[in-house]
Order: C-alpha cells, then structure tokens, then sequence
C-alpha cells in the first residue's frame, strides 16, 4: 500500500510542476512562510536576514531536508524540478524507510502546493544589484481582527494582508534606503492610496546594507471589498562611500515589481 500510495502522490508532484510550464514560470524559488504576527506586533517586525540566493538555498533545507542534500541552490526551472522530484523518489536516502518515503511524499506535495501559491503572491526585481523581493500574505477579514466592528455602522468588511520585503544587496557598493514610494490599487486596477516618493525610511529605519547583506521587514495594509488589489513602488536609494557612509554619491530608485493580495478563496490603505 505504502509504495502505491508513493508512486500516486509521485505522479502528483511531476504534475504539479508541469503545471508550472502552462503558468509561464521561468523560476520557483522556494521561501520561508510568511510570519502572519509580525505585522500585528507578535513577533520581529524588521531586521537582518540572510541575502536573496543564500535566503531560498537556506529555505529549502529547512522546510525540505530530505530533498536538499547537495542541493547548491533554491531556485529551480520547472524542468529542473522535476528532475528533483524524480531524484528523490527514484534514489532515496540510504537507510529511509517506506514509511519514511511516504511521510515525505505528502510533505513534499503540501510544501510544493504552498510554495506555488507564495510564488503567486510575491513579486521580485532589481536595480543597480539592489534586489527587492515581496511576499504578501492574508492576515483576516475587519471582523475577524476586530470584535468590536459592527458593518451596519462601519459598511462592508476589509480584507487585511501583511507583506514581507526583502532587500538584498547583490552588488559591488555600499547602500543606504532612504525613502519609499507605494501605488495601492484595487481590483479593477485603480489607485486607491498612494505613499509618496521620497516618505522617510521604512518601519523607521533608513539601513545601510553593505554587499551580502540583506535587511527585511513585515508591514501591511488594507483593501477594500471585495478584498483584492496589488501594490508596487520604489525604494528611494542612496550609493554611500564605505568609509564615510554620511557621504553620498549618487541616488537611484530601486524598483519594487507588482505583487499581489489575493484572498484565500481564490478607508485609505497605510504602508511602510
């Protein structure tokens, strides 16, 4: 039954990264889940992390160990992919069990499931080497978070999500993130709130993030019913001299792509 059970969900796995070709993605990088307390105060808001490449590598080692040895990277082509699948199935660990196979076989298509899903939700460019990626994640509805809201006195409930970014240093100098710029939109496409260029810092700290190094932090925001919408800006960027970082030499805006907040089904908005 064990070994049934495994080639079924086998087979599950390689169609869910061929599925991944009919989507169009070139890459699924594989990330740490969205920590939904941060925003709210619960947990650590802002900080020191680990760089992009180092970030996804690190990632699939903790949420997938049985896959991850000799792995050199957390980023995988589709094709790619299904190689890996296909390794771990095909050649096991020595010493792992049918239990042990089957165990994995269901992690593996849970954590695949929700990596996809955290890929359709995050967004990712760069800049100059300064590389920003986001992740957006559905904290609760108004009524759920507040138990004092009352929707004949309030109108129609908000949609709240918390987004997690990641600034990551992958070039030669030395940066300073000075400002933002956040463009709100619902679903229809239309600005809703708009943060304006050059707002100081973000959560607020204005980082020095030398190469290798990568500052992140959770912020979040509301939307409007019926609970969709994107965001996307620019961080306002500062080139500093190494030894004397109050000097700068030059100013450039890092791109934040579009990402999205998707509800879990399928008034004016504050980011930092």
């Amino acid at each position: 039954m064990s070994v049934r059970a495994t080639r079924a969900v086998y087979r599950l796995l390689l169609r869910q990264a061929r599925a991944l070709d009919q989507e169009g993605v070139q890459q699924l990088d594989i990330r740490m889940p969205v920590d939904k307390e941060a925003w709210l105060g619960r947990s650590g808001g802002h900080g020191w992390s680990k760089p992009r490449d180092e970030f996804h590598l690190e990632s699939l080692r903790r949420l997938a160990p049985w896959v991850a040895e000799g792995a050199t990277s957390g980023s995988f082509s589709p094709a790619q992919l299904r190689a890996l699948v296909t390794r771990c199935f095909r050649h096991p660990p020595a010493g792992s069990s049918a239990d042990d196979r089957i165990d994995w076989a269901f992690q593996s298509l849970r954590l695949l499931s929700e990596q996809i899903q955290m890929q359709r939700c995050s967004s990712s460019a760069e800049t100059e080497g300064v590389h920003v990626e986001v992740t957006t994640a559905h904290v609760g509805s108004q009524g759920e978070l507040d138990p004092t809201f009352d929707p004949d006195e309030e109108g129609p409930e908000k949609e709240f999500y918390t987004y997690r970014v990641r600034v990551s240093n992958c070039g030669k100098d030395v940066v300073q993130l000075l400002g933002r710029h956040w463009i709100i939109e619902n679903d229809k496409g239309e600005v809703v709130a708009e943060v304006a260029r050059g707002s100081t810092g973000v959560v607020g700290c204005t980082p020095i993030i030398k190469p290798g190094e990568c500052f992140s932090y959770y912020s979040g925001t509301d939307v409007e019913p019926p609970g969709r919408g994107a965001m996307h800006g620019s961080f306002q960027m500062a080139v500093v001299d190494p030894q004397r970082p109050q000097q700068v030499l030059r100013k450039f805006d890092a791109e934040i792509a579009p990402f999205p907040f998707v509800p879990p089904a399928g008034g004016t908005p504050g980011a930092a």
